[in-house]
């Protein structure tokens, strides 16, 4: 039986609910303390790709001063270990990143030219590593934007609330 392992507890289901205001020692004490056992991937990958986006979401409440919580779910079902982060920072426009998250991962160079632009333009406080590393590791993977109803919409400025990516891996075995 496939499980989490939380804070030395075995479950079936993680659920983390970040303050944008908590101080990023008791967000990395949290993820670290997470761990999936007999994972197809060693869990500090599995860690970083978690921080890396609960990093962006923090950055996105911040950017426009949301204090309402991140929720980050990890559950274990029918062979299958997925991750929802789900926050309230308005979405992005994924047309400005340097790649197209839609492309195959290998196809994806991260020293690129427009890579460097990326950087540079944001004064090098965006890397635009985050969606890309977790894409690598969970071959299930979708970034999803919501409106004030819940309900799943195309990025719209202003009329967006937040992001939700929801990421996984089978098990070989099943």
């Amino acid at each position: 039986m496939r499980h989490i392992v939380f804070q030395g507890r075995k479950y079936k289901r993680v659920v983390m609910n970040i303050s944008g205001d908590a101080p990023f020692h008791e967000i990395l004490k949290q993820v670290n303390g997470l761990a999936i056992p007999e994972s197809p991937h060693d869990d500090e990958h599995t860690r970083y790709a978690i921080l890396e986006l609960i990093n962006n979401s923090l950055r996105a409440h911040r950017e426009k001063d949301v204090h309402e919580k991140i929720r980050t779910e990890l559950k274990v079902e029918n062979e299958v270990l997925n991750i929802r982060i789900i926050d309230q920072g308005g979405g992005f426009d994924m047309s400005d990143l340097p790649y197209d998250i839609g492309e195959a991962i290998g196809e994806i160079d991260t020293n690129s030219n427009s890579f460097q632009l990326y950087r540079e333009e944001n004064q090098y406080k965006k890397f635009g590593m985050g969606l890309i590393v977790a894409k690598r590791l969970f071959p299930i993977f979708e970034i999803s934007f919501y409106d004030e109803n819940d309900e799943t919409i195309p990025y719209t400025p202003g009329k967006v609330v937040g992001t939700q990516i929801n990421m996984g891996i089978r098990w070989n075995n099943a």
